[in-house]
């Protein structure tokens, strides 16, 4: 995480270009019997004097209108309760940073950003370099992108986004970010995206305890935009204890990153995969989380190679009602919706339970990507096949599919696939013949 030493000095010249606006929202106020400007500049000076004196700002009970303000370091901000508000009175951003900071602190304030404009590089609340970000206690609502922070560390509690037209929380390049029980709801694009460019930084940051609810996609595509949280080129990451419900794509998306674990989720009602690790991901986790509603589970897809792709525990989890939804029906049966679970490279799939899948509870790698896959004690009730593997083509690796209890399979309990077709019976009957290379079925239980 970033350090910047908290000199006097550097205190000084960063509330020096804090307040260095407010001459001019001062002469606006004259000028034109400016409103805004006034409790603009009053606002900024305060702010300025309270961080030089290391004391906390206590903002006034209700409204007060502002333009855009810049921080100086150490600015410790506290509402009276729920009854302080600063709503924006001008384009945004509403409050923003100059230069690296140590510390920002905001407690019990609302920030509105009144729906208007933002250009889409900045947030309603927009910070670069801030070493420690805290926020406790907020609203942030009616605006763009809730809070954006590029480079920064810090924590975010117990606060409320909502009725956001893009994401609530973006964090590009931060590291060391704690994300912790707060209320996400109503975003138009994404709950928290959190991405890196930095492939060999340890991020360490965690996002856990949070209700996440009613994600739309409006910026389209097809998986950037629409989840509850995506994590993209970075790691390690953990993501944990939310409730997660109504989103337009996926619950949690990992795309790249690396050691990210996704554990204890309750998940409910999306229209694509419920969870995915995609696109050259390594050595991800997908334990004991419960979903339900959406059109395909759990998959550990777009396998390369070794460490591209590959190394997945899939462990634990619990996958019903899925169903047809997905919202791109381009990509076709190619892209394995209706599946509970599915792993292609260096992945083990063990103790999970699906039911009802109209295909597949479990497949085994797909198409011609299958190396070194375990399927290992699940449950399997009521699909309509039990568990898939792909058996043609020139990269399949070793695969076990043992121990597994099949209960309810409408038309096979375990099959061979070629692309998206069955080419065998089933060989989990008594007598059935394996004749596929590199497959070990042994010990499965139909029930």
């Amino acid at each position: 995480m970033l350090y910047i030493p908290q000199t006097r000095r550097r205190l000084i010249a960063s509330a020096a270009r804090a307040a260095a606006l407010v001459p001019f929202y001062r002469s606006l106020a004259r000028a034109n019997g400016d409103a805004i400007g006034a409790a603009t500049a009053n606002l900024l000076s305060s702010l300025s004097e309270a961080a030089l004196a290391r004391r906390p700002f206590v903002l006034p009970a209700g409204v007060t209108t502002i333009y855009q303000l810049f921080l100086p370091d150490g600015t410790h901000l506290v509402g009276r309760g729920a009854g302080s508000t600063l709503r924006l009175g001008y384009a945004g951003p509403m409050i923003s940073n100059h230069g690296a900071l140590q510390s920002l602190s905001f407690e019990n304030v609302t920030f509105d950003g009144a729906d208007l404009p933002i250009n889409s590089a900045f947030g309603l609340l927009t910070f670069s370099d801030v070493a420690r970000m805290e926020m406790e206690n907020c609203v942030i609502q009616h605006s763009t992108i809730g809070l954006m922070q590029k480079r920064c560390g810090g924590r975010i509690r117990l606060s409320t986004f909502r009725d956001l037209t893009c994401t609530a929380i973006l964090d590009e390049n931060c590291a060391g970010v704690t994300i912790d029980a707060n209320r996400i709801e109503r975003c138009g694009d994404n709950g928290v995206h959190h991405w890196s460019a930095h492939s060999k930084r340890y991020d360490g940051s965690r996002i856990s305890n949070n209700t996440i609810a009613d994600i739309s996609n409006r910026s389209g595509g097809e998986g950037l935009y629409g989840n509850g949280v995506r994590v993209a080129e970075c790691g390690p990451v953990t993501i944990e204890n939310n409730h997660i419900e109504r989103c337009a794509y996926t619950a949690v998306r990992n795309t790249g990153g690396w050691d990210v674990v996704i554990a204890d989720n309750r998940c409910k009602s999306f229209n694509e995969k419920a969870m995915y690790a995609e696109f050259g991901f390594r050595n991800a986790t997908f334990r004991n989380n419960v979903i339900e509603d959406c059109g395909a589970g759990i998959s550990a897809t777009n396998y390369v190679g070794p460490g591209n792709g590959a190394g997945a525990l899939i462990s634990g989890n619990v996958v019903s009602k899925i169903r047809p939804s997905h919202p791109d029906p381009d990509f076709g049966p190619r892209m394995n919706w209706l599946t509970g679970v599915e792993g292609e490279g260096d992945v083990r799939m063990v103790g999970n339970i699906v039911v009802g899948s109209p295909w597949f509870g479990i497949l085994a790698g797909f198409f011609d990507a299958r190396n070194n896959v375990v399927v290992e004690a699940n449950r399997l009730i009521d699909n309509e096949y039990g568990i898939g593997f792909a058996a043609q083509g020139d990269r399949l690796g070793p695969c076990e599919i043992v121990e597994n209890d099949l209960r309810g399979s409408k038309k096979a309990n375990i099959v061979a696939m070629f692309q998206t077709q069955v080419i065998s019976g089933d060989l989990a009957l008594p007598g059935a013949v394996n004749t596929f290379k590199n497959v070990v079925i042994r010990g499965n239980r139909i029930v």
